[in-house]
Formats: structure tokens, sequence, C-alpha cells
């Protein structure tokens, strides 16, 4: 796994990949052709919502593979994508999102896969919500769901196999929800076991607590159960339950010590 911190960065890990000599036996993949003869093959039937495919090689910045549906999503042809390589997803990223997928998400996809074997890389989805926009400019709400279908010895992700859906009547760009799952063995993008889950925000204030949640944490740090923080708040128990699960979401905690360790050491109380 690479160690040069300037390298973790989506964009810094790519140009440290075209720096590096790869043996072209590690870009092969087998039977992906057929899955994307399959995508063709329901394009006409389900056409409102087949996914747009893509294989892309980290090593040149290169997309091998893309669908044609992906004209149904972003009103690109696949050829014009194709040739336009990682380049033109920089372009039509938004702006906000290619910074938080450069900055913070990839680096941590980074540092899960160092604790996975390589060999077992392909059994482990990563997804995540993003916005790119489309041929008019109007901005488009996706979901992509890869992984990463080959790795050299050392870890380090050479191929990204990928499937992207139009999700804009579904979720809005706030928050970024990132999750990885661990499916079974060939099972190729499949649903399985989630092992993590973080949520990032575009714009950092929405992750900052409500006033009535820093009230309700103080209650908790005291050691008040949920009926008695309602009883004092004059809230319904219900809603002391979905604030502490809305804050532990924003701060990336499993459970409600975590979440008041977590305000204490950032002074929120």
């Amino acid at each position: 796994m690479i160690r040069n911190n300037a390298a973790t960065s989506w964009i810094g890990y790519m140009n440290y990949l075209k720096q590096q000599t790869i043996d072209p036996e590690q870009l092969t993949v087998d039977g992906l052709e057929g899955i994307m003869e399959v995508n063709s093959y329901f394009h006409a039937a389900f056409s409102h919502s087949v996914p747009w495919l893509y294989l892309l090689d980290y090593t040149t910045g290169r997309y091998l593979m893309v669908s044609k549906t992906m004209k149904l999503i972003t009103g690109y042809e696949s050829d014009y994508w194709q040739q336009g390589g990682l380049n033109l997803t920089l372009e039509r990223y938004q702006k906000d999102h290619l910074k938080l997928f450069n900055e913070e998400i990839f680096p941590d996809r980074l540092e899960i896969l160092k604790k996975i074997p390589p060999a077992e890389h392909p059994n482990y989805v990563f997804s995540y919500n993003f916005q790119l926009k489309s041929r008019s400019g109007q901005p488009v709400t996706l979901l992509q769901r890869n992984c990463f279908v080959k790795s050299d010895e050392s870890g380090n992700p050479l191929l990204s196999f990928g499937v992207v859906t139009n999700v804009n009547n579904y979720t809005n760009e706030n928050p970024v929800i990132h999750l990885v799952e661990k499916v079974t063995e060939g099972a190729l993008l499949g649903i399985g076991e989630a092992v993590e889950k973080k949520t990032y925000y575009i714009q950092k204030e929405n992750g900052l607590f409500s006033k009535r949640q820093k009230e309700l944490l103080l209650y908790m740090a005291d050691g008040l159960t949920s009926k008695e923080i309602a009883d004092k708040l004059f809230i319904s128990e219900h809603t002391v339950i979905n604030h502490r699960r809305n804050m532990m979401e924003k701060c990336n905690v499993r459970n409600a010590i975590e979440l008041v360790a977590y305000a204490i050491r950032h002074r929120i109380i």
C-alpha cells in the first residue's frame, strides 16, 4: 500500500499509479463483457431504471468500458465519456462533491482496503451518493456501487468496476452516505453484510448539533433515560430517540456512550 500522504487523495492516487510500472496481467478481468451485454439487452424494456456500468483503469485514468445506458442518466454518449476519461469525470463532478470524495471518502477507502487481503478486494462493495452535472448542466444525484476487481500485491486498487443509478427522486445531496459491504465470493456487486457506514456533509455546518440536541446531550451526560429526557424537554420519547440516532450518524459513533464522549471531547457540551 502506498505510503505517500500526498497520493492518498483520489486524484493524487491515480497520478501516483501513472508513474508506476504495472504488469498488464494485473489489468485483465474475465466475464465483464457478458455483464455489459445483459445491461444493453434490458435497456429497451427498463430504460427508466437501467444503471450505467463502467470499468475504470486507475493506472491510466481511462474508462475501459462504459455502458450505453449512461446517456439516459447524463445525456452523454458512452463513447464520448470513454474518450474523455477521468478528465471528463472531474469536469462534470459537482465541485463540492468532488472535493469531498477526493479529500475524505477516497482516503478512507484506502484505509479500509489496507485491512483487507488484496485477493479479497473484489468481495467488498463501496457505495455512496454524489452529484454530477448532466449534459444540460443540471445536477443529477447518483448512487454509485463499485468494487475493486483488481489490486496489486501491496493492496493498491488498480481496476474499479461500478454501477451508477439515478436517485434524484429518492435523496438529495446532503448528507453523503458511504457504505462498505462484504459480499459472497462471486456475487459481483451483490448485497452483503455491512462492515462500515459513515456519514459526510457537503456543508460542514449541517453536521453540527441543534440547540435542542445540545440540551438533550447534557441530560444524556447526566445519565437520564430517554423517558426522563422527554419529560424534561416536553417532547415524546420517540423524538428523543430520533434526535439521538441523528446525532450518532452525524459524528459516526455506535452508541450513546460514544456520543456523549464525542460531545465532551469536541467541547460541544
